[in-house]
Parts: C-alpha cells; structure tokens; sequence
C-alpha cells in the first residue's frame, strides 16, 4: 500500500512540477506545415459540405441512448416522451455528424448550431407486452407481470452540417 501511494506521489509531482501533459503539448510550437496542413484539410472538408458529395449521418443522444440516424431513418423510442403527433423537433445533443469522406467529433457534444438534425414525431402508443415470470421451485410461489411502455416513433426528417467548420459560431438569438 505504502509503495502505492509512493508511487502516486511520485506522479502527481511530476505533473504539478511540469505543469501537465497537456500543457507540455500545447507549449510546442507547431510547424508551419502542420498549420499549413491543417488549413488545407478544413478547407476541403468545407468544399464536401457544399458540394454536398456524399450522405451524412450523426450519433445523436436521446433519452439516454445513443442513436445513429440519417435522412428518412425512424426511430422507436421507448418512455413517455411529451411531444404530440406531428410535432417537428430538433436533436440538439449531437455527438458525431460525419460523411464517406470526414467526421466531427464532439467533445462531448458538437459545436451548438453546427449540426442540425431535425425530426417528425409520427406516433405514439404502447410496446407490445412484456411478461415477467417468477417461480420458485416446491414453495408453491407463482408470479406473472406484464408490461406495456409507451412508444413514440420519429422520422428523420434530415441530417445537415449547416455551417462552415472552423468559423466562428453565429448568436442564435440575433
């Protein structure tokens, strides 16, 4: 025990001395031609999302799960959940928006306005039933329990890298 905590002593006064490894990382100068890469890299990523080449799709949080849609895509989603019937919705808690050719990756979530995903609720009702048995053997003990959760289902409607990757994000409420 005692050579643990050693160690972690040892560790700790390492990093406080040095003053972390991300900072050790972002003191190095970076090269003019990682700069000069990295452009080129965003500016074509720009260039696909214009040209719009290929399909996107996005990892979306929802209800506590995590989900991969794209255009047309329905989703069954189980829980109440308040919206009625034809109501269109925004997925704002975006975690990954990508094509064939790129990603964006959030850390945790991608950049607000970035990404947008919208969807229609198309309906709403019960699972089907779920039958939860218990018995316990010579103890003459029987239970059955069913259970029915209430269901909505969504229709991505699209999947859309609205804005330009590297700029600066625009105020919303303007």
């Amino acid at each position: 025990m005692s050579l643990l905590r050693a160690g972690l002593n040892k560790l700790t006064g390492i990093f406080r001395n040095q003053g972390g490894i991300l900072s050790r990382l972002l003191s190095q100068d970076a090269s003019p031609s990682v700069v000069k890469e990295t452009k080129e890299v965003i500016t074509t990523c720009n260039k696909l999302i214009e040209d719009r080449v290929s399909r996107n799709f996005a990892i979306v949080h929802l209800l506590g799960k995590q989900w991969r849609v794209t255009d047309g895509d329905l989703l069954v989603v189980e829980g109440h959940w308040p919206p009625n019937i034809g109501d269109k919705i925004r997925l704002d808690k975006v975690l990954l928006a990508a094509t064939k050719d790129f990603s964006l990756i959030g850390r945790p979530l991608v950049q607000p306005g970035l990404v947008n995903v919208t969807a229609t609720v198309i309906s709403k009702g019960l699972s089907h039933t779920k039958t939860h048995f218990k018995k316990k053997r010579r103890k003459q003990y029987m239970k059955i329990h069913f259970q029915r959760l209430p269901q909505t289902m969504l229709r991505i409607n699209t999947v859309e890298i609205a804005n330009r990757i590297n700029e600066a994000p625009k105020n919303v409420y303007e």
